[in-house]
């Protein structure tokens, strides 16, 4: 049954259609397409937005005004011998335009200032959010790569394995080995079936999770284009003081660490200016008229022209400017606390990953002359072999070690290349994976 629904679940695969797409396709794809990513950009416009507005406070506010009303209830004036006398209109009509100008608040300058460092802390968490999305492209663009390494290799084996059990089969035949190192012969084949499908599922995880961080449906299917043994990612550092030096002047972490201090700080500024008393210029130009019924004419308005300063002064307003400034103040702690913790974390990172690239260099090279040395010590087995002049499980041993050497090679390669991009990630430059 499982044969069955493998079979099946490989006859999707193949029907899907399929894109070839390289490393550098794959993170312009991933920019474009990610959701995370959208959703950044828009707060950033958002904030973009809210920091024009608040720039323009200086600006006069104008508000026009057009008022129709009725009062059932006009005071009357009883003259004896006269009889009643209305003391109003029943019907009233007010059109007009009223202009208010700050002459000085401080609320105004404060919240631009405010909305200012918001706008450059939006800017740099969506630097941020770009950033991580290529690492996780390049993993993913990578992993896929690795697993196709790993199906290779799985699958050379299985045809190792198959091919030895035919010669075994030969010897048997012609009585120069056992039954019993024939069945051995036999079982190291037909244990290599369950490592073939074990990698032909890696594959076709990997294949989804590369759909998934490009922002595409799971379902897509990408033929990647490119190889673990591809050349470094160009302007790495070349120490662990470079690539510190290229953190301070580049990293997208810290500088959300300052405006996050910044933004606290024009927080205080702003709930400060709830103190301060606002001066304020004000005119209107209204036109008023007055009847006892509903036959308004132009003949009926007439013209009311005021201009006012008046200076503001907040007394008492419940605590509230009170509670909001020790609110403010306790924010900006807050945010004390965040950036450096930030910039313990960007520092942290930057080393973890200069000590990982270094280890992964390493091992990369290790690993390289180690399957040049397995692969000779088995194509010596197979000669020895089919001489006779060692055993089936001498050879398997041979065979045994290119693979997990093949496969430790390929994992070590992996490791580069996603230590490259977290060491890229770290400094806060990625134009190795980016046209930007």
């Amino acid at each position: 049954m499982i044969d069955i629904m493998k079979s099946i679940s490989l006859m999707l695969l193949a029907a899907a259609p399929v894109w070839a797409i390289t490393l550098q396709e794959a993170v312009d794809t991933a920019l474009q397409n990610r959701g995370d990513l959208q959703s950044a950009r828009m707060d950033y416009e958002s904030a973009v937005w809210d920091s024009r507005s608040a720039d323009l406070w200086f600006l006069p506010r104008v508000t026009g005004q057009l008022v129709f009303s009725r009062d059932w209830d006009v005071q009357e004036m009883t003259i004896p011998g006269m009889g009643s006398i209305p003391m109003g209109s029943e019907y009233a009509s007010l059109a007009g335009l009223s202009v208010s100008v700050p002459v000085f608040v401080a609320q105004g300058p404060a919240g631009s200032r405010l909305a200012s460092r918001a706008e450059d802390l939006s800017l740099n968490l969506a630097r941020v959010s770009e950033m991580d999305a290529v690492v996780q492209v390049v993993q993913a663009f990578y992993g896929v790569l690795l697993a196709q390494e790993m199906m290779d290799v799985s699958r050379e084996a299985m045809g190792i394995a198959e091919e030895g059990y035919r010669l075994a089969r030969l010897k048997h035949e012609a009585g120069t080995i056992s039954r019993f190192e024939l069945l051995q012969s036999r079982v190291a084949w037909e244990n290599r079936n369950p490592d073939l499908i074990a990698a032909e599922n890696a594959l076709e995880n990997a294949v989804a999770g590369l759909a998934v961080a490009l922002g595409r449906d799971p379902g897509d299917v990408f033929q990647v284009e490119g190889s673990l043994d591809s050349e470094p990612v160009p302007g790495l550092p070349a120490s662990l003081d470079e690539a510190r030096g290229m953190m301070l002047a580049n990293s997208p972490d810290l500088r959300v660490a300052e405006q996050l201090e910044l933004v606290g700080e024009a927080g205080v500024d702003m709930a400060r200016s709830s103190f301060a008393p606002q001066l304020v210029f004000q005119t209107s130009l209204n036109y008023q008229a007055a009847r006892s019924d509903m036959e308004f004419g132009l003949d009926d308005y007439e013209r009311d022209l005021t201009a006012s300063i008046a200076l503001q002064v907040p007394l008492f307003n419940g605590f509230s400017d009170i509670a909001g400034f020790n609110s403010a103040r306790a924010e900006r702690t807050a945010s004390e606390v965040s950036a450096r913790s930030l910039r313990q974390a960007a520092e942290l990172s930057l080393i973890s990953a200069w000590n990982d690239l270094r280890a992964a260099r390493e091992s990369a090279e290790a690993t390289c002359s180690t399957v040049e040395q397995a692969a000779e010590g088995a194509e010596i087995a197979r000669v020895s072999y089919e001489g006779g002049m060692i055993t089936r499980l001498d050879m398997d041993q041979a065979f045994l070690a290119l693979t997990s050497a093949r496969t430790n090679h390929a994992m070590a390669l992996f490791d580069l290349r996603t230590t490259e991009a977290e060491l890229m990630r770290a400094v806060g430059l990625m134009e190795g994976y980016t046209d930007e």
